[in-house]
């Protein structure tokens, strides 16, 4: 892992630390460039600002307010020509930066090796391959490669995506216009095999930076069992996944023999259309990699789920979540924050917090908090408006969220679930 650190001719103080997985480039404290192995920028930090970029070109800027609270962050979308003059921007820093190590008097300042150094410009090289040209190329592949990807949990941002299935099957959610200009489609196992080959190849070396599998799209578990194995033993063929069972220095060797390998598969869920897999099934999955669902609970209010358009009731969430934590597999539960506005307020905070005091969460588990977000082609605002619904402001629902975190009593607080804050308009892959 070498770090190397150079006074430029200018004055500038430029750390490069070139990992097998990962390239970081810091100038002065003010400034830090994040690539993949392949050369590739996935995020930057410049002046307070926050950019992340995706494999697609497009990009993030997220800041966070002079003052705690939502209404103070920013969370933006980069316009197309905004973002292709950003990605210009920063492949002009790093050009400056590599002609200033070829620089007499550019003065290196940390002790490390002649390789070392060599492996630094090298670093650099690769990341001025990826000019905008290449960029743009990556950019044509991956659509080739992928349906859009609409949505990850927090945690998975930085997952392998692999799309056993394209869309969502239900896809009626009032709230939810991600998958709407597709049709739901599952992959042959052909077509499966197919895909993670084109997959491995397109992120290459960068695939190092990958740390878990998500087998996507909105609900890919609802296929049936015997479809569904196949899938799964075919990720495990392709892909070194962490063996059940094996603890500290056991798994620390495992680590060492394969140094290109995913903690597990994690994947959405739906509580309506997977009523019927059972523990045994979930155990059989477990078996194969998968580590945690992720469940749209929403609300635990049946009043306010029919609203949303969910065809499910919250105690077919608690017979969801049984299943699976008996089948050896942790959840994500998501809640979404600010759903059915001032109408359904008081009912939402009670009897969310009634549902998730019965479920059999622990310290492996998620609660995410989820902010409702009006997207252009959801249906919701058309039905706000209808039942003369006022929206909640953003104060509302930061003290609904802190309601309900008041009011969760897990079984064993002492092994209590992480609660945190889930917000979609930061994601892009």
């Amino acid at each position: 892992m070498p770090i190397v650190e150079f006074v430029t001719p200018a004055g500038r103080r430029l750390l490069i630390n070139a990992r097998r997985e990962a390239t970081s480039v810091l100038v002065d404290q003010a400034l830090a460039l994040n690539y993949d192995r392949e050369g590739r920028l996935t995020g930057a930090w410049i002046e307070g600002r926050n950019f992340r970029r995706s494999l697609d070109n497009r990009v993030i800027e997220k800041q966070e307010g002079p003052q705690p609270g939502l209404a103070y962050r920013v969370r933006r979308e980069l316009a197309p020509d905004e973002a292709r003059q950003f990605l210009a921007d920063v492949y002009a820093r790093v050009a400056e930066y590599r002609a200033a190590l070829d620089d007499p008097a550019t003065r290196a300042i940390t002790t490390a090796s002649p390789d070392d150094y060599l492996a630094a410009r090298a670093a650099l090289d690769r990341i001025l391959e990826c000019d905008l040209a290449r960029l743009e190329r990556d950019r044509e592949t991956f659509h080739i490669i992928y349906k859009p990807v609409s949505i990850l949990p927090p945690d998975q941002y930085l997952a392998l995506v692999l799309q056993a299935t394209e869309g969502c099957s239900y896809n009626q959610c009032a709230f939810c216009g991600f998958y709407r200009d597709r049709k739901f489609y599952v992959k042959s196992p052909a077509e499966f095999k197919s895909h993670l080959r084109d997959v491995r190849a397109f992120f290459g070396g960068a695939i190092g930076l990958r740390k878990t599998i998500f087998l996507a799209d909105a609900n890919a578990l609802i296929m049936p069992q015997a479809q569904l194995l196949p899938l799964f033993d075919a990720i495990n063929a392709e892909f070194a996944l962490h063996p059940p069972g094996l603890e500290d220095d056991a798994l620390k060797l495992w680590e060492a023999q394969h140094p290109i390998h995913f903690e597990g598969i994690y994947s959405f869920v739906d509580a309506f259309t997977t009523r019927r897999k059972t523990a045994r099934e979930f155990s059989e999955l477990a078996t194969r990699g998968l580590r945690r669902v992720y469940i749209g609970l929403e609300s635990g209010d049946a009043e306010l789920l029919k609203f949303l358009g969910k065809p499910n009731s919250p105690d077919d969430v608690v017979q969801l979540v049984d299943h699976v934590k008996a089948g050896g597999v942790a959840v994500g539960v998501i809640i979404l924050a600010g759903a059915g506005g001032e109408k359904y307020a008081e009912q939402h905070v009670r009897h969310t917090v009634e549902i998730i005091n019965r479920l059999p969460l622990d310290e492996k588990d998620l609660i995410y908090f989820s902010e409702l977000i009006d997207f252009p082609r959801s249906d919701y605002s058309a039905l706000a408006r209808a039942a003369d619904i006022r929206p909640l402001t953003i104060g509302e629902i930061e003290h609904q969220m802190t309601e309900m975190r008041a009011g969760f009593e897990f079984q064993r607080r002492e092994h209590a679930p992480k609660v945190s804050y889930y917000d979609i308009r930061e994601f892009i892959y």
